[in-house]
């Protein structure tokens, strides 16, 4: 019931409230936006004053409820903006924009709210050529090998399908300028319109892309990877093995 977790979150929160060192906290995830599901932990953000020297996560349990919590300075909080912006992750930044603020005793909170804002507007950086040509180097490889474990019914091939799989939409995401979406949210972000508005997440910008990855999750078969692979290598400005190097300055 609603009225349980909800005092279960306050019981949680009342022992840091009233610590000096503690600013705000805020309410994110699942429970912020009403997309809890049975197994959902109630996600909670502690800000704490830039006078303190550590940061801290853990789990408890409280009435049955499993709580998640993240305690960070304020300074921490816009250093994860700045480090997962070159990372294609906005993964803090959402995280404090969606969140629902249980106390703000500075206005810490709604000025980071504000910043975070901003963060989730900003562009990602584009990948070089040489960033570019390594790529697709990898995804060949990555790819090979999952064909030379399949022919020597290696019992890895699965867990290298799905490594290719994953680096796949890494790769092709940074390669857009998009973010990489979250491989435990992706399946939801790619077929689910209202979920992935409520994470604010933009939609991807290939959907021939997103149906041969989804196909590559509902279907494991090789042939299913290597057309996404083969796709990708087309967009990205192709790629023949043949003949294939690269040269840098040391």
């Amino acid at each position: 019931m609603e009225a349980d977790w909800k005092l279960a979150l306050e019981k949680f929160i009342e022992g840091w409230k009233t610590k000096d060192f503690v600013e705000a906290a805020l309410l994110t995830g699942s429970y912020a936006l009403g997309l809890q599901t049975a197994r959902s932990d109630i996600d909670v953000y502690i800000v704490l004053s830039d006078d303190v020297d550590w940061r801290e996560r853990g789990n408890v349990v409280v009435d049955g409820f499993l709580i998640e919590y993240f305690a960070n300075p304020a300074r921490q909080i816009r250093r994860y903006f700045e480090k997962e912006l070159v990372q294609n992750s906005r993964s803090t930044a959402r995280i404090i924009t969606i969140g629902k603020v249980l106390f703000d005793k500075t206005g810490i909170a709604e000025a980071l709210k504000s910043e975070a804002l901003e963060y989730m507007k900003r562009p990602f950086e584009r990948p070089d050529e040489t960033w570019v040509e390594i790529a697709k180097y990898f995804l060949w490889d990555m790819l090979d090998s999952l064909k030379d474990a399949e022919d020597r019914n290696d019992p890895s091939s699965g867990y290298l399908y799905n490594l290719a799989l994953n680096r796949a939409l890494e790769v092709y995401s940074k390669f857009l300028g998009v973010e990489i979406p979250p491989a435990s949210k992706v399946y939801r972000l790619f077929r689910d319109e209202n979920f992935r508005r409520a994470y604010l997440y933009l939609d991807f910008p290939d959907e021939k892309f997103v149906n041969l990855f989804l196909r590559g999750i509902k279907e494991v078969r090789t042939e299913n990877v290597e057309a996404l692979i083969n796709y990708i290598l087309e967009q990205m400005g192709g790629f023949r093995i043949d003949g294939w190097r690269l040269r840098m300055r040391v």
